[in-house]
């Protein structure tokens, strides 16, 4: 199949997007929590201005909707998601830099002398004779998630440019700050979307896909103790921090993140703030089964009653928040769009790549909502690092997914 997507256009497009720092800021707590995100809209709206067919909502939270019209009755209409925001874990502006016809040697970044190589990532050697983006190894790059905002807008482009291309409504909806806690995806009202399903571009390498995400929730505890002065303290002292550290202490040791993988769930201790008086304890649940979820939230909840029991009179509150939902049932309900998803990519001759992912994404919000919602590859590498990079065949490749699953879809239109 001959390329659609015009590579230099697309790249082009997406170095435009991380010129603008869209760097979430977890300690605000407005949507978006930096303005910035509204820019970047406004400059994806741009590309689009005075077309016809074409219509744009911009909200004050960012949130974007961007949809191009059918061009023939009674087909599916789909959405492409992607978030404005960028992780919290560097906050620089990016300075991005193309090598040029890798060579499949170690690459140095400019700036900090910090080494991408084949050694440490031998995938790497998959894109010898492409050109790769980096940065100067000051900041993150920003493919997580602007790849993905590049590849809906040249998809968009494409069809607008070849009207002879069918489709039903195709939407582009850009949502703020995923990076810290799906946020704009929990604003979202779904259901004025009017779509049959959506694609995610919020995964990795070529070829992976995802195929089910886990529940997650988070769990706070805060303790209130009772001082007294240490020298009479026997009987009266009740130490939060002693009883706070208590609960870390009754989790399974080996259900934590840096004892488990694959399918394994765990409990994540956050973070413990507080004195003797008054502690705070986060706490992270992970779980790919629903039943598990739920024996990890009584867990918890045995733990706090059992400590509140013989802590006499110390005081302790658990409360647990549903933070999103495993996408594989809903997705197991419409098995068309994922049998579009491996079609599209033998059509594209890109090995399937199925992922189980130990995270969430947008989706993993809006499917619960109604709207099944894949995720499929931006073709970046290295997420959340300084040693982020992404190749350009594999960005071309994340647009031509999008026209392929569309393309399926007007031969596919029952859902």
């Amino acid at each position: 199949m001959s390329p659609r997507i015009n590579l230099e256009q697309i790249i082009d497009t997406f170095l435009a997007c991380t010129r603008i720092n869209t760097t979430a800021i977890a300690s605000k707590q407005t949507l978006p929590s930096c303005e910035n995100q509204l820019k970047l809209a406004e400059l994806v709206a741009s590309y689009f201005a005075d077309n016809e067919n074409i219509s744009t909502t911009i909200n004050s939270n960012a949130i974007t909707k961007i949809t191009l019209s059918g061009n023939k009755t009674g087909l599916p209409s789909i959405v492409f998601f992607s978030h404005l925001d960028t992780a919290p874990d560097h906050d620089g502006d990016t300075h991005a830099i193309r090598v040029k016809n890798y060579d499949g040697t170690t690459i140095t970044l400019p700036t900090t002398q910090e080494t991408i190589s084949p050694d440490d990532y031998p995938e790497l050697l998959d894109y010898v004779g492409q050109d790769i983006i980096t940065t100067d190894g000051t900041s993150l790059l920003g493919a997580d998630d602007k790849a993905a905002i590049a590849a809906g807008i040249e998809a968009m482009r494409y069809m607008i440019d070849n009207p002879e291309f069918l489709h039903g409504d195709i939407s582009l909806v850009l949502l703020p700050d995923e990076e810290i806690g799906i946020r704009g995806a929990k604003a979202l009202n779904v259901a004025e979307l009017q779509a049959d399903y959506g694609i995610c571009l919020d995964c990795c390498g070529v070829g992976e896909y995802v195929i089910e995400n886990w529940y997650a929730g988070s769990a706070k505890i805060t303790v209130q103790g009772v001082t007294a002065h240490p020298m009479s303290a026997k009987g009266k002292l009740v130490n939060a921090l002693s009883i706070a550290s208590n609960v870390i202490n009754r989790l399974p040791a080996m259900e934590r993140p840096e004892h488990t993988e694959g399918r394994e769930g765990y409990y994540w201790p956050l973070q413990l703030v507080g004195d003797t008086a008054h502690a705070t304890l986060d706490i992270a649940i992970r779980d790919f089964e629903i039943t598990g979820y739920q024996a990890r939230k009584q867990t918890l909840q045995d733990i706090v009653e059992d400590l509140q029991a013989i802590s006499g009179t110390g005081k302790i509150n658990l409360v647990i928040n549903d933070v999103y939902d495993n996408v594989k049932p809903s997705l197991d309900k419409n098995p068309n769009i994922m049998a579009n998803v491996e079609l599209a990519m033998r059509n594209l001759n890109i090995k399937a790549k199925p992922l189980i992912m130990r995270g969430g994404y947008d989706g993993s919000v809006i499917t619960p909502n109604g709207l099944p919602t894949i995720n499929i590859f931006t073709g970046a590498h290295n997420f959340h690092s300084t040693k982020e990079y992404l190749p350009t065949g594999s960005l071309r490749l994340a647009a031509e997914m999008l026209l392929e699953m569309v393309e399926l879809s007007t031969k596919e239109v029952s859902l």
